[in-house]
């Protein structure tokens, strides 16, 4: 299942786009004025999910505002420890979490 192209993130819309990135090395970004999520089209399956939950983070960190309230360091140290965590938790209960959300619709 490949990425979504839109997403909210608190309500507010992103979209989503595979990109080339001039520096090799990058893997991502989020650009929360433009309400945009780049992942890397070089990377694998795997690894463009967990670089989409990453940026997903930093979305999160924008659009409440907490972005500017703390230093580039100190997001980056939150946003790969909540990253590692939504992976765990996606790992360990996506398909049942996902069955039973949307049996609630």
């Amino acid at each position: 299942m490949g990425l979504p192209s839109r997403i909210q993130v608190l309500g507010v819309p992103f979209n989503v786009e595979l990109v080339d990135f001039e520096d090799e090395g990058q893997c991502g970004e989020t650009m929360g004025l433009h309400r945009k999520i780049k992942v890397s089209k070089s990377l694998d399956s795997k690894r463009q999910w967990t670089t989409f939950v990453h940026e997903y983070c930093h979305a999160v960190f924008y659009v409440m505002g907490a972005a500017s309230e703390i230093s580039d360091q100190l997001e980056e140290c939150m946003v790969q420890s909540m990253e590692h965590g939504i992976e765990q938790l996606l790992v360990q209960v996506g398909p049942e979490l996902m069955n039973s959300y949307t049996e609630g619709e």
